[in-house]
């Protein structure tokens, strides 16, 4: 009896998620209960009239009837709660904001990207391109669009590695989209095999490895070989990635010309069609662009509002200057993106942009702290009371967002 007793109280250790552990235990309460009817059926019996129970037999029915209260208890607020999501069936990952995509070239990765993600002989896909050429927003787009498929996949996790790559927080931010946690003191091995084990529970799954610099051993970091309908989608800058991962390889073209001058027009404003003077001088600006969506964004929206032609010409000029002083395409868009950060007319924005590269590439800033350290470090004017200088650092970080250097979090 006592073992049946301890069965019934250690048994939520056992089973993977929520579900098992209380069918587990209702079967075991079905064995406990039918031992309770025989005890109880057989003392009727055999108990003289004048006899009463042992102490010790009346404390364990006692407790049989209480584990079934507790049980029954148990069972009514599991029906009524809404706090578990993993297990959910109608939510597999959190949706990712995104801008909208322009372009046949990005529907048509989109289109190449799902058809591989649908087809079960596939379970791995890396997504390759320059940098500012679109691949997270293309990916962030399936991403979301994987989220409705609920009887396809259980689980959608997102990982942004970035370039200085650890192990560890990639293991850490897959065990946090599973609703776990991992000691950092463990060995990495361990921690692997706690990954390896968590992902095959879950069943389906698509893992997006976004901004991968470098090969990654899948072993190392506790990622199952896709099978049985999983997947795997890496984005990165590099062809070798992928080949290293033995991916179904997905070059992500730039825009054509027609793309990218809607793209152009879309964040200069329409309000450039009043100066058709401007035109041509700007049609040759949003060419330099090279049909890079990041390019065409962060050079157009340091431009709106500009309809002086000796403006656009010394904007021409100076990308002209920029691009031809250095060699090789992905200092091309560097450059480019330095084009916005000269266009900042007051030195102390600059410099309050700057103390953004004090946090790790692909970092969420908290705004708050971020304006606290501008005001710290003497960036904000000076003025009679604190909340005026919070206002002005609230005015620095809009024109950052406008001038696209700084974007919003996901």
């Amino acid at each position: 009896m006592d073992f049946l007793l301890s069965k019934i109280d250690t048994s939520w250790a056992a089973p993977t998620n929520l579900i098992e552990k209380m069918n587990n235990l209702k079967r075991k309460l079905e064995g406990l209960n039918a031992l309770k009817e025989d005890t109880e059926s057989r003392t009727s019996t055999q108990l003289h009239p004048r006899k009463k129970l042992k102490k010790e037999v009346e404390l364990w029915l006692r407790n049989v009837e209480r584990i079934n209260n507790e049980i029954e208890d148990l069972e009514r607020k599991i029906r009524e709660s809404t706090v578990v999501s993993v297990d959910n069936p109608g939510w597999i990952g959190q949706t990712l904001s995104t801008t909208s995509l322009i372009g046949r070239a990005a529907k048509s990765c989109i289109e190449e990207i799902w058809a591989y993600l649908m087809d079960d002989d596939i379970q791995k896909i890396g997504v390759w391109g320059m940098r500012g050429v679109g691949k997270t927003i293309i990916t962030k787009h399936i991403h979301n669009q994987l989220l409705k498929e609920t009887e396809k996949f259980n689980i959608v996790i997102w990982i942004t590695v970035s370039k200085e790559m650890s192990i560890f927080k990639i293991q850490k931010s897959i065990a946090r989209a599973m609703n776990e946690t991992l000691d950092e003191d463990e060995d990495e091995t361990i921690r692997a095999g706690i990954i390896y084990e968590k992902l095959a529970r879950k069943g389906k799954y698509v893992l997006i490895l976004d901004d991968l610099w470098d090969k990654l051993s899948l072993e190392e970091v506790g990622i199952p070989e896709p099978s049985s309908g999983s997947k795997l989608l890496v984005t990165t800058r590099i062809l070798d990635v992928c080949r290293y991962l033995d991916c179904r390889e997905i070059k992500v073209p730039t825009l054509s010309k027609p793309d990218a001058w809607e793209l152009f027009l879309k964040n200069v404003g329409q309000d450039i069609w009043n100066h058709p003077n401007l035109l041509p001088i700007v049609d040759s600006v949003a060419e330099e662009c090279d049909g890079l969506p990041l390019a065409i964004v962060t050079i157009a929206s340091s431009m709106k509002g500009v309809y002086d032609i000796l403006e656009w010409r010394n904007a021409l000029h100076e990308l002209n200057r920029h691009v031809r002083s250095v060699n090789g395409m992905e200092e091309k868009v560097f450059q480019k993106l330095q084009f916005s950060y000269d266009r900042l007319q007051d030195e102390k924005m600059k410099h309050c942009f700057l103390c953004c590269a004090l946090y790790p590439e692909d970092c969420e800033i908290d705004t708050k702290k971020l304006k606290e350290l501008w005001i710290a470090e003497g960036l904000v004017e000076e003025t009679d009371g604190i909340q005026l200088e919070i206002d002005k650092g609230h005015t620095i970080l809009n024109k950052l967002k406008n001038s696209c250097l700084i974007e919003n979090a996901s």
